[in-house]
């Protein structure tokens, strides 16, 4: 008997699941412990602030969004060592805390203003990178962030170093972020996904459709010319990637350490909006298996802070499979941690992989070592039996839901989920 599986059948013996059972998460073992925590804050920059700092150690990962040249008054001498003292101090608080560094090679300011990316946009000049349409006009997707978008394809001329914008991007984030910040782990890639405009692509003096195989060929060998030099310069870096697709291309099946998977829910272009939970939890599904070990998946979705119903319907969703739950709060967008009193109780490991049938009554569940996940993905009212051994947790912010009691029976609304909590479990402390 191996040291994992005996350490399966001493958990047993101590009770601590309540009823004997495999850990599992998907096809095999692990030792994994859930809820798994991620922050998205590339908001607000007063990272230098204490309290902030508290807040984000409470996550397991965190992306943090630094510019170039980053440094609050007085904070320390050098942007790098201003960057470094907050990655530092995070770690100090969680050593165990994952930290990632924002970056995107899509698009890029044009702003003489902009002092941060001067660099970016004198090289974009310089070496003609950015992507023109037919009248040689540069072309934008998304106005209301004022970037343009950057021909990332071997189409581009190379520059005197025989680079084009990955290899030199990839290159210039780790100068500026990564090769003097050891302490980071994480190469946040925002924007992982086909190409979103009209433009002459391949420079032969006709605009392109963006779905044409050899365009979207040329798009993801572009990203992943980015990547490759990622990993030659800090080989022990993790890359995540925003992806709006599953990351199933050839290009790209396992080639990232984990995916973000922005707004599943929230808004009227979220993909449960829009195409309804299943092809939601088919995405979030594929997107574990398309990336490699360790495979951070971040389960994003955005709301209102105090909308528990609509927390515990995208947390209890996200618990169905093996990523980690991020939540937004809407009206601060990226700058904020909010925290739930569901994040206190912690569920252990997976006693089941995620699974891939309702259970009952269209009734979703997942089995943890310390408790249970029911999910009602329906527009109805759902009404379902449990076995002994069953209560609400306690917390004050639903307190009509999470009231402490024991349950034999459970009744979800339309679009809701529930974290119920095994009588005997044993808890581990709060983050």
């Amino acid at each position: 008997m191996d040291r994992r599986a005996l350490k399966s059948l001493l958990i047993c013996a101590l009770g601590l699941f309540g009823a004997c059972g495999q850990v599992a998460s998907g096809a095999g073992e692990t030792t994994a412990t859930f809820p798994r925590l991620m922050g998205m804050n590339i908001g607000a920059k007063n990272y230098e602030d204490a309290d902030y700092q508290k807040d984000l150690a409470r996550m397991d990962v965190v992306i943090l969004g630094f510019y170039r040249g980053w440094r609050p008054d007085g904070y320390a001498p050098t942007a790098t060592l201003a960057m470094r003292k907050v990655v530092k101090a995070i770690k100090a608080l969680n050593p165990k805390i994952l930290i990632g560094q924002y970056t995107i090679l899509s698009v890029a300011y044009d702003d003489p203003n902009n002092a941060a990316d001067q660099d970016k946009r004198d090289k974009l000049y310089a070496s003609k990178w950015w992507l023109l349409n037919t009248a040689g006009r540069k072309v934008q997707w998304m106005p209301r962030y004022r970037t343009w978008e950057v021909n990332l394809t071997t189409w581009s001329q190379a520059d005197a170093s025989g680079r084009r914008w990955p290899q030199w991007l990839a290159e210039r984030e780790h100068a500026v972020f990564f090769r003097d910040i050891p302490e980071f782990d994480i190469v946040y890639l925002d924007d992982v996904g086909p190409p979103h405009v009209t433009a002459d692509w391949n420079l032969d003096g006709k605009n392109d459709d963006r779905r044409d195989p050899g365009i979207l060929s040329a798009h993801y060998a572009g990203h992943l010319a980015e990547w490759n030099r990622l990993r030659e310069l800090a080989p022990k870096l993790l890359l995540v990637g925003n992806t709006d697709n599953d990351l199933a291309n050839p290009q790209w099946r396992g080639q990232l350490d984990g995916g973000f998977l922005e707004a599943q829910m929230g808004w009227d272009w979220s993909l449960e909006t829009r195409a309804g939970w299943g092809k939601m939890m088919e995405r979030y599904s594929a997107v574990l298996k398309n990336t490699r070990p360790p495979k951070i998946v971040g389960f994003n979705i955005q709301g209102s802070p105090t909308d528990y119903r609509f927390f515990r319907y995208g947390y209890t969703s996200c618990l169905l499979d093996d990523g980690y739950f991020s939540f937004t709060d809407k009206s601060r967008e990226y700058s904020s941690v909010p925290w739930f009193d569901e994040y206190d109780h912690k569920l252990g490991y997976a006693r089941s992989g995620p699974p891939t049938t309702a259970w009952t009554e269209e009734v979703w569940r997942r089995d943890f070592q310390n408790g249970v996940v029911l999910v009602n993905p329906t527009g109805s009212k759902k009404t379902v039996k449990l076995e002994p051994g069953l209560r609400r947790l306690a917390g004050n912010q639903d307190p009509a839901v999470n009231d402490g009691s024991a349950v034999g029976q459970v009744t979800l609304g339309p679009k809701d989920g529930i974290v119920l909590l095994r009588q005997l479990a044993v808890q581990e402390p709060s983050r």
